[in-house]
């Protein structure tokens, strides 16, 4: 009776070990490369916190184009710059562009409840907005990286906790079964 006790014990630690903390604050990653921004539309939950790295050959900005108060310096090589998208930006959306190189367009939507932290849908287009000459400068696997979502997309399969939590459950039913049974 005792291991009986002692195997349902270790199953509640693993599955309160299993899930995920609620009020963890998301982190996201924009790629700059030359000359694009990856990806170009961005859907974030509010409290998340957006870097941007430049991981191009150019020097870069990301200034927002309607006076909101997103703006770095300029982001040399390897340079990042950070931002935190508060609760009261819920609804609104960040356009920014590389003041160095205008035709480098993109933008941040912060979602008005908790929604998902990557696009704002599976169909979301993520490429960023640049003129013909920007994309002839682009190489064909950054162009086609640029497409690619930064988050898989919900499958609507059974979550890992709970698949676990079923797991240690059926194992505890099994175990009392054999206990029973050895006595």
């Amino acid at each position: 009776m005792k291991r009986l006790l002692y195997l349902v014990t270790l199953s509640l630690a693993a599955m309160l070990i299993s899930v995920p903390a609620a009020s963890a604050q998301d982190e996201m990653t924009v790629s700059i490369q030359d000359f694009f921004f990856d990806p170009g539309q961005l859907t974030v939950a509010p409290g998340t916190t957006v870097t941007w790295v430049n991981e191009g050959q150019a020097p870069h900005t990301v200034t927002s184009t309607d006076g909101k108060e997103l703006d770095s310096a300029t982001l040399q090589p390897g340079d990042t710059y950070t931002f935190t998208f508060e609760d009261d930006d819920a609804g609104e959306t960040y356009a920014y562009q590389c003041t160095i190189h205008p035709q480098m367009t993109a933008s941040v939507n912060v979602s008005g409840s908790e929604e998902s932290s990557a696009s704002s849908s599976a169909g979301a287009s993520m490429s960023a907005s640049m003129s013909p000459s920007a994309s002839a400068s682009a190489s064909p696997s950054a162009s086609a990286s640029a497409s690619m979502p930064t988050k898989l997309a919900e499958t609507g399969g059974i979550p890992l906790p709970l698949l676990a939590a079923v797991a240690l459950v059926g194992l505890g039913i099994l175990s009392l079964i054999a206990v029973r049974r050895a006595s």
